[in-house]
């Protein structure tokens, strides 16, 4: 708790430091109507702190310091525009801004991956970053769902309470995901059965890296990382009360979601607080018939403070996070489980900022997670097995003063330490601890047209297990130790205003998971046998991203195509055998391990060298005044190059379509989602059918006085098509979801 009194007393001294300093004031219209715009996003980007408008379009940002200032402002349906404030002046306190109505998204800035807060079009690999409207219409039981089909992203699923991203066919343990720019501290990397201990219900924002992103987040995200963004430290201070509620139901599994965000503002303080529940039935498929055991009921709050001096800022949170789900299975099977996972996290975060020495900012983010879940059986309340992860994380970056007028440069260390702890007569791993320490660098230069990155980042990972019995066989103690040196070169080029090329060469390194090393149990989310593998190196991927970005008034053209060489991939390989513990009626003794398939496959994880290539588009085109048509594919392939047999669980093509008519007051569109079949699949894996998905949505947002009011009604898969998505746990079994109808509301005031 060390941490948390540090807090506090950066907290006191801020209270009793504070001085009035400079304001930023102003209002915001609608160039064409004159009207005030009331919810409008003002940041002030060299600070990382903003504010919003009121109901007469009003802001206003105090206790700055005499500078210069990037103001961006941002609103749902018009063209983001920046622009330099020179405070303190006549003009900065009493801007006047008038945005211009747009259909076209134009991605605000990025924070993932991108701590010198360059544009999109300067990144030198793929970035995508999901705008409010699409939160709206995307919005569903899962983040996995909320990103599917968006360029490269996947989703991984057990049922809809597990969805999961995949990025570029990578998954689980290669894909790494973030809560305000810490890992999330809980087991969904490890197991298609374990969800993400994240509800995913209204996030401020959703970012995305693709390819080897390991530099500034260390091992596991050499598939890419997704960053949920939330309100949970408020990093704004909004005057007075003012917040959301949102309620939504769906119809496939009779779900229903409720949410609330209070926040309130006085002086340089900021309150947060959330509250949140979701409950659904199990799922329908395309017959009328349910998939047993696939409902699930979560529900969580949170609380956070910030505090706004005139150096930066600083704040923490307390978050509690409680899911019940069930695994699907087949009626009248023996084993019908359910898992009771439960989070508590305690996170911190300061800005220091303007220091004026070595380094010009500071920023730390810490948090203490403590994870929990449990598989209980639906027949008689026994706890099969019972797993507890406590983490303890910690990162430190610094902008320094730069070696020239036309560089940036960060650098940064990051601390990891994991007690892994999994109880029960089925216990899959034997207790572990892990230890993870980092120190990283990141530098950026301007040569007019071309823009040059590069760093790295050196990683300690230590792992130690003790003596263990797991299904009767007894386990020695041991220890791994996996040290990497990762790097990356980025260059973008720019053509002109609108468009770039880049090409961002990377080398990347994941050391494996506990559960790759030591495993040695009946898993039954997956009907297998799970053998780890002690003698795992780590693996070491080189990757290469091309691609080229294009961004106008009226069009938005992104194209990547990228090209990985993994060294040492962890894969889970099927062996010739099968285990049961049913009783031999001739031997009177348990059947084991066996030859003539009886029980479980047995998987054993194993090593081989790999490619994985392929490419991703996005094409986003004004086709008339407020209409567009979006057309994004992906397409990836993955080969064994030890064997020169399929990867399994890889993603087949896609295409997706979408037209869709949208101003700041209403919206309405179709989509039409193309998935191939897929038959480039791995031994004992099967192929799986092609298929496409019609869906319909519309919404609507009313501004009556200072609260507003949207509505957003979609259809997914309105043609009621049975189908099995390729990247599912249970397609050998049951198939997706079939037609829902989604309705949900949204009052803000």
């Amino acid at each position: 708790m060390k941490l948390f009194q540090i807090s506090a007393i950066i907290v006191f001294i801020s209270i009793n430091t504070i001085v009035a300093q400079n304001i930023l004031s102003g209002k915001v219209f609608d160039s064409e109507l004159n009207e005030p715009l009331v919810g409008v996003e003002v940041f002030i980007k060299n600070l990382n702190v903003g504010t919003t408008t009121n109901a007469n379009g009003f802001f206003e940002i105090k206790n700055l310091k005499s500078n210069s200032y990037e103001v961006r402002f941002s609103y749902l349906g018009y063209a983001t525009i920046t622009k330099t404030v020179v405070v303190p002046s006549q003009e900065a306190e009493n801007i006047l801004i008038n945005l211009k109505e747009t259909s076209i998204d134009l991605q605000e800035v990025m924070v993932t991956g991108n701590p010198f807060l360059s544009e999109t079009k300067d990144l030198s690999q793929t970035a995508i970053s999901l705008s409010s409207l699409d939160l709206i219409i995307k919005s569903g039981s899962s983040i996995g769902e909320e990103l599917n089909y968006l360029p490269g992203v996947s989703m991984r699923s057990n049922g809809i309470a597990t969805g999961r991203p995949v990025i570029r066919g990578f998954s689980n343990n290669k894909v790494l995901i973030l809560e305000d720019g810490l890992r999330m501290g809980d087991l969904s990397n490890s197991s298609d059965d374990h969800g993400v201990s994240d509800d995913g219900s209204e996030p401020e924002k959703i970012e995305i890296l693709a390819g080897p992103s390991s530099l500034l987040y260390g091992s596991n995200a050499i598939g890419g990382v997704v960053n949920i963004i939330t309100d949970a430290i408020p990093t704004t201070v909004q005057q007075g009360l003012n917040g959301e509620l949102f309620t939504q139901g769906s119809t496939v599994n009779n779900e229903y979601l409720g949410n609330a965000h209070l926040n309130y503002g006085i002086g340089n303080f900021s309150l947060h607080g959330k509250a949140y529940k979701r409950k659904g039935d199990d799922y329908r498929i395309s017959d009328g018939k349910k998939t047993f055991n696939s409902n699930l009921d979560s529900y969580g709050s949170q609380i956070g403070v910030s505090v706004h001096p005139e150096w930066g800022m600083t704040g923490f949170s307390f978050t509690d996070y409680n899911n019940k789900y069930g695994l699907p299975t087949m009626p009248g099977d023996e084993e019908i489980v359910y898992i009771d996972m439960k989070k508590t996290q305690y996170r911190f975060a300061a800005e220091v900022t303007n220091i004026n020495s070595i380094v010009n900012s500071m920023s730390i983010k810490a948090g203490i997670l403590d994870y929990n879940h449990q598989e209980i059986s639906k027949i008689d309340g026994s706890v099969g097995t019972e797993f507890g992860l406590k983490t303890k994380s910690a990162d430190i970056s610094f902008l320094h003063i730069p070696f020239s007028e036309n560089s940036q440069g960060l650098i940064g260390f990051y601390g990891l330490v994991q007690n892994y702890e999994v109880i029960g007569e089925e216990a899959l791993t034997p207790n572990a601890d892990l230890n993870n320490y980092a120190a990283y660098f990141l530098e950026k230069f301007n040569f007019g047209k071309l823009n040059l990155s590069f760093g790295a980042r050196y990683e300690i990972n230590n792992i130690k297990f003790p003596q263990a019995t797991l299904t009767d066989s007894l386990f020695a103690s041991g220890e791994n130790d996996f040290n990497t040196l990762s790097a990356s070169l980025g260059l973008v080029y720019n053509l002109n205003d609108a468009t770039s090329v880049f090409i961002n060469a990377a080398n990347a390194f994941r050391a494996p998971t506990i559960e790759e090393l030591s495993s040695y149990s009946v898993h039954e989310a997956l009907a297998s046998f799970d053998i780890g593998n002690r003698s795992l190196n780590k693996e070491n991927t080189t990757g290469l991203d091309i691609g080229l970005k294009s961004h106008g008034n009226n069009y938005l053209v992104e194209v990547t195509g990228y090209y990985n060489k993994v060294n040492n991939l962890i894969y889970r390989k099927p062996l010739a055998l099968f285990y049961s513990d049913n009783i031999n009626s001739n031997t009177g003794m348990p059947v084991g391990f066996n030859t003539y398939e009886d029980g479980l496959q047995v998987y054993q994880y194993n090593q081989a060298d790999a490619i994985v290539y392929g490419f991703e588009s996005k094409l986003n085109l004004e086709v008339y005044q407020n209409v567009t048509a979006t057309f994004i594919s992906d397409y990836v392939r993955a080969k064994n190059q030890t064997t020169d047999e399929n990867i399994s669980q890889i993603p087949p093509f896609r295409f997706l379509m979408e037209l869709r008519h949208a101003t700041p007051k209403h919206w309405y569109g179709f989509t039409w989602n193309l998935v191939a079949a897929q038959n480039d699949v791995a031994p004992n894996e099967d192929p799986t059918a092609g298929y496409g998905l019609l869906g319909l949505y519309g919404g609507l947002k009313l501004i009556t006085g200072e609260f507003a009011h949207i509505i957003n009604l979609k259809f997914s898969n309105v043609l009621d098509q049975k189908y099995k998505d390729h990247l599912s746990a249970i397609k050998d079994f049951t198939f997706m979801p079939g037609r829902n109808i989604q309705l949900n509301y949204k009052f803000i005031f």
